[in-house]
């Protein structure tokens, strides 16, 4: 039996060396709790301040402000790393991710006080939520039906954020709201106990039950001026929109890489422990090698980008098409995969049914799939670029 187990291990270890490598972070999940899993009482909180607090809070924050100083790619490394161990908590944690490489390449660009509310993120571990997603949707992440309006010291703003993962979890939610009277939009930092902002209902989706979604309801929330680290006009394709696209584009796909890395695992681990391949090797080879070539599609644009051999217009076009490929290959790859897991991928409670419901929010982050085709079209025939995929 020893023996069995021991060619087992060295056959699934093979799989996992070929598509680890080239991913690498300074930082590793801890390890899973002893106490059963409690997402069906706090939505996956616990979960998700566990992982917080292991120095993944910090990880894109330059090491002068006292955070990590990881790079895109090694931010991407760490959220495929955590996707492989949690899905639900990578998916909602990858918006934070976002959020705080963002804010740093903003702040390495524009050398302004933004530096302070890394600090603070840093100091505290602090959680960011990412507040952009609206009812109803909208194709440019930049734009937003929530109002801001000038007061003295700053902004009141109103609206309606959802769904929005870490609700309950984040210290700061960055939003984004369209000031009166103008064509401007903001994106800012709100302190998640600001007056006004309440986390309302909860996310009825089929999976990421432990992500902490809801919905964030602003009522005439005040926000300080010194919050407030972009501005400009929300149809512009400017710097941050692009660096926002690319980071986005990155972690999430490299996040996806690893849930279905997990979902490859299982199908390998469940072929090597019959004995018998047959057909169901070409099914695990193609499988392997859509997300071998992925996940380098994935590490070269954020290379790329953190070398500066690609941006402006050609990276946001480069990050789009990223993102629409994850989608192409969560597909694949779960097909190629359905015949070799055979009904344990619909078993309720069964770890591959979980992978799989929690794999399909792929196809539910933004840009839509038509507006990424339009964003690639666009770019490579010469025209400006728009995010309406029907205008």
């Amino acid at each position: 039996m020893t023996m069995e187990v021991s060619a087992e291990q060295g056959r699934t270890e093979n799989f996992t060396a070929l598509l680890g490598s080239g991913w690498y972070s300074p930082w590793t999940p801890p390890p899973p709790s002893a106490s059963p899993p409690t997402e069906e009482k706090d939505g996956g909180a616990d979960r998700i301040r566990a992982v917080a607090e292991s120095g993944f809070a910090a990880l894109a924050v330059p090491r002068e402000f006292g955070g990590s100083g990881a790079g895109l790619v090694e931010v991407a490394s760490a959220q495929r790393a955590l996707g492989t161990a949690d899905p639900s908590a990578a998916i909602a944690l990858n918006m934070h991710s976002f959020t705080v490489g963002l804010m740093t390449d903003y702040w390495l660009r524009h050398r302004d006080t933004s530096w302070m509310l890394l600090e603070g993120i840093a100091g505290s571990q602090a959680l960011v939520a990412s507040a952009f997603a609206e009812p109803g949707g909208s194709p440019n992440f930049m734009s937003s039906r929530s109002s801001a309006t000038e007061t003295g010291k700053g902004y009141v703003v109103s609206g309606t954020k959802y769904p929005c993962s870490l609700a309950s979890t984040a210290t700061l939610v960055c939003l984004t709201a369209h000031i009166e009277a103008s064509d401007e939009t903001i994106l800012a930092l709100c302190p998640a106990g600001s007056p006004g902002l309440t986390v309302e209902g909860d996310w009825p989706s089929l999976g990421m039950t432990a992500s902490d979604t809801a919905r964030l309801v602003l009522r005439d929330v005040e926000l300080d001026e010194r919050l407030v680290f972009h501005r400009g006009p929300a149809d512009v394709v400017d710097d941050t929109v692009v660096s926002g696209m690319v980071w986005f584009a990155v972690l999430l796909s490299a996040t996806y890489h690893g849930i279905l890395t997990s979902l490859l695992d299982l199908a390998f681990r469940q072929v090597s422990a019959s004995g018998q391949y047959g057909p169901r090797a070409n099914l695990l080879g193609r499988a392997t090698r859509e997300l071998l070539a992925f996940g380098g599609a994935c590490r070269q644009l954020g290379h790329d980008f953190e070398d500066g051999r690609i941006s402006g217009h050609a990276a946001l076009a480069a990050a789009v098409a990223l993102r629409a490929t994850l989608s192409d290959v969560r597909d694949r790859v779960v097909s190629a995969l359905t015949p070799v897991v055979g009904s344990r991928l619909y078993t309720r409670g069964h770890p591959a049914a979980g992978l799989l419901v929690d794999s399909m929010a792929a196809h539910h982050h933004p840009p839509s799939l038509l507006v990424c085709d339009r964003v690639v079209a666009d770019h490579s025939t010469g025209r400006d670029i728009g995010f309406d995929p029907v205008g």
